[in-house]
């Protein structure tokens, strides 16, 4: 089936973060943006299906919990990932980074140490220093080509007020998808110092060909008891502004102490269209999806090319999912704070400055890829010809 990948989608004048608050965020209309990572790509007509019919029906009264939703989630995660929970284990929010941040005020206390493994999604940072918890980074080894776990480094760090890790995985903004002898290496200093782990799956579904996705609490028994998996619908299918998210909790213990504080914080009730979208996408979106991955599997590909002919004092790192991907920028001319200039007044792109991941990331730009090819080719040709300037 054809899905219209190519197709450009007006998106200005839609209140659209990544489009309408480009000036705001980069001080400069007319910039093309390639940062916040949404796709300029409509939903599966399914999932658009499921929400007129909502729509249609015309009344948006506090929604019940649905049995279909969880046979709809317990459905994805055996088909896509051969992972067996219950339909009780699932907690569903309104969204990853909420949620991990109610994890954090449940599980830990104010001064107690929360473990990130740098450079990461930039609202790592914040979700720890604004819970008034101590952020400890553990940086990824970086060869040049390939970005590893430091697992010697991290044991180095735990100390007795240690009490979580954040994993990111697959890794935004690196491109890793981690491999089974790294999760069960990683998996044992957990039980080994009794560590909650916190595992931000959002983009489990978005792999290139040949990978396979994990799931962190799947490992063993022990790790099934104490990670809080967290994964959405919403960045594989494009429903991001829809909030709709859920956390897997197989110790029942966790489950019933995290719910009690959503429901304390009045935050237990996700929105009428949620579940919907949820189920819709999960029983009829994998055509899609894999249609999707194909497609940006291809703008990789033609990214990473490109650069390497036309601009080789640039490097795309390898990637092995998402749709973001890590540019080395090293050899360029140009601080951080320098380049993030050029690229707005020169070269007229928005891209994510690879310092918000962090100081490991001052070398690098995150661009988003998800997106028309031919949007790509507007990219890279405004690229060269600033950097063919230089």
């Amino acid at each position: 089936m054809d899905y219209q990948f190519d197709e450009v989608i007006e998106r200005r004048g839609t209140d659209s973060l990544k489009w309408d608050m480009t000036k705001q965020r980069f001080g400069k209309e007319e910039l093309l943006p390639l940062w916040v990572a949404d796709m300029d790509f409509r939903a599966p007509q399914e999932v658009l299906d499921a929400l007129h019919k909502k729509v249609e029906h015309g009344i948006f009264g506090y929604p019940a919990h649905s049995e279909k939703v969880d046979e709809a989630v317990v459905d994805w995660l055996n088909r896509r990932y051969k992972w067996d929970i219950h339909k009780e284990s699932i907690i569903y929010t309104s969204g990853i980074v909420p949620t991990i941040s109610y994890i954090i005020q449940a599980f830990t206390e104010p001064e107690d140490e929360i473990i990130i493994q740098t450079p990461v999604y930039y609202p790592f940072y914040d979700v720890v220093k604004k819970n008034k918890r101590q952020l400890v980074e553990n940086p990824l080894s970086f060869d040049g080509n390939t970005y590893t776990m430091d697992l010697a480094h991290l044991e180095s760090v735990i100390t007795e007020r240690t009490k979580m890790i954040v994993l990111c995985h697959p890794h935004n903004p690196v491109g890793r998808v981690w491999k089974r002898d790294e999760l069960e290496a990683l998996a044992a200093i957990c039980k080994k110092y009794d560590l909650y782990v916190v595992s931000d799956e959002i983009h489990a579904d978005l792999l290139f060909k040949g990978q396979t996705h994990i799931p962190f609490a799947s490992l063993n028994e022990d790790t099934s008891k104490r990670t809080f998996s967290c994964l959405a619908p919403s960045k594989t299918f494009n429903l991001a502004g829809i909030q709709t998210s859920y956390v897997v909790i197989d110790n029942r213990e966790l489950r019933n102490k995290l719910s009690q504080h959503l429901a304390t914080s009045f935050a237990n009730m996700t929105n009428s269209f949620a579940g919907v979208a949820t189920e819709a996408a999960y029983r009829y979106g994998e055509p899609w999806l894999e249609s999707l991955m194909e497609y940006v599997e291809a703008n990789y590909q033609y990214v990473k090319q490109y650069i390497a002919e036309q601009m080789p004092k640039m490097r795309v790192l390898p990637s092995e999912g998402t749709y973001l991907l890590w540019i080395d920028c090293s050899q360029l001319p140009f601080s951080p704070t320098e380049r993030k200039k050029w690229l707005i007044d020169e070269v007229g792109l928005a891209l994510n400055p690879g310092s918000i991941f962090g100081k490991e990331g001052n070398n690098f730009e995150r661009m988003n890829i998800a997106c028309p090819r031919i949007t790509i080719k507007k990219a890279l040709e405004k690229w060269k010809n600033a950097y063919d300037k230089l």
